[in-house]
């Protein structure tokens, strides 16, 4: 008996495991209108506004696209000119603007207000002071304060952003990637792949407060979590879960090949774009306490970035391919187990199972020495 219980409750976890793993996700196609045949897109950054239910997308062909979210999947709009190419985007909502970094060198403030009558246009042109401007973080909390990262150029310009002054440089000698301000002790934190480190700054000083070599991750994209005060950063082979308090560091080899990291606090949820991860080209979803892995979608659309509109619970990633330039779009799969989607599979397994735990228990009985009813005495013949 004890060796069939095994048998029985392995029958109803492969069931839930094939009903899990069986469920494909479907991936949206947003297309810019109209369809260019035979072109390839080139985007950088996505980034939604999520109280008026836009994305904004930076494309090198066309400036920023605009993508209504009110429908599912998410519908192209218009392209608001930029002067130069778009690189990194950062909405700024108590302000109403949206900062778009340009290879020029130079960050362009889009009023994304409604109702204004400067809606969707260039009002302002602020140079970093270096030759090109990459990718950007916008933190109220900051005092309002824009970090713009220069790229190759090594450099961090903070940006007063409600008046689109230059407040201060901050050069680190080295080529930058992604700067995010961390709420939880005010420094602001930027990667760098050509040292392989991770900077600590102070934003108000522009010291450098620590530089963390990352033992051969080539960081490129960050992205954090103030509440937990933990980073997740893009390795070029993994991904690397960092606590800025204590330093300790864990890595996941699921996703490989990342660029930018987004976090949505709301969601709780990590989203790593993997262009590079040939040929799947995923999206890492990672969320929890202490951050850990969820999951990961194939989208097979070489975006470098993600982003999760909350309004309608679908990931948008830019889509590069031919015939699909736009957006690729998906709801992220749930977590754990959901037993109204296993129920179908359960069912039969489970009556099978049942019918085992029947037959068992009686031969159960029978074969239990304890159990068996005592032999009725023999009666003698009579002499």
């Amino acid at each position: 008996m004890r060796t069939l219980l095994p048998f029985a409750a392995g029958l109803l976890l492969l069931a839930a495991c094939t009903a899990t793993t069986g469920s494909a996700v479907q991936v949206m196609s947003s297309p810019v209108t109209p369809v260019v045949a035979g072109q390839q897109g080139s985007f950088d950054v996505v980034d939604i506004d999520q109280a008026n239910h836009v994305l904004y997308a930076g494309d090198a062909d066309r400036g920023i696209d605009v993508f209504n979210l009110s429908t599912v999947p998410a519908r192209y709009v218009k392209s608001i000119p930029l002067p130069d190419i778009p690189k990194g985007l950062a909405i700024a909502p108590d302000l109403g603007r949206l900062f778009a970094a340009t290879d020029a060198g130079s960050v362009a403030i889009v009023d994304i207000k409604p109702g204004s009558p400067t809606v969707n246009t260039v009002i302002k042109t602020v140079f970093t002071g270096d030759k090109t401007a990459d990718l950007i973080d916008y933190s109220a909390a900051a005092g309002q304060t824009l970090f713009a990262s220069t790229g190759v150029g090594g450099m961090i310009t903070t940006i007063d952003a409600s008046t689109g002054t230059v407040l201060t440089h901050i050069s680190l000698g080295t080529p930058l990637e992604q700067p995010r301000f961390n709420l939880a002790d005010g420094m602001l934190y930027v990667t760098s792949a050509a040292s392989d480190a991770l900077f600590k700054i102070d934003p108000k000083s522009g010291a450098v407060r620590d530089k963390t070599v990352l033992g051969g991750c080539s960081p490129m994209g960050m992205a954090i979590n103030p509440h937990l005060d933990q980073a997740l950063i893009a390795c070029g082979s993994w991904v690397l879960r960092w606590d800025l308090r204590t330093g300790q560091a864990h890595t996941f080899d699921q996703i490989s090949g990342g660029d930018v990291v987004s976090y949505d606090a709301k969601a709780d949820q990590f989203l790593v774009a993997a262009p590079r991860d040939v040929p799947h080209s995923d999206v890492g979803i990672f969320g929890g306490s202490p951050i850990d892995y969820v999951s990961s979608v194939t989208t097979g659309s070489y975006g470098n970035a993600a982003a999760y509109d909350e309004t309608n619970g679908v990931v948008y990633t830019p889509d590069i391919r031919p015939g699909k330039v736009g957006l690729a779009g998906f709801r992220p799969p749930t977590g754990g187990l959901d037993l109204s989607g296993l129920l179908p599979s359960l069912i039969p397994l489970g009556a099978i199972a049942g019918v085992l735990a029947v037959f068992m228990y009686i031969v159960g009985r029978g074969a239990d020495p304890v159990l068996r009813p005592a032999p009725e005495p023999r009666r003698r013949r009579p002499a």
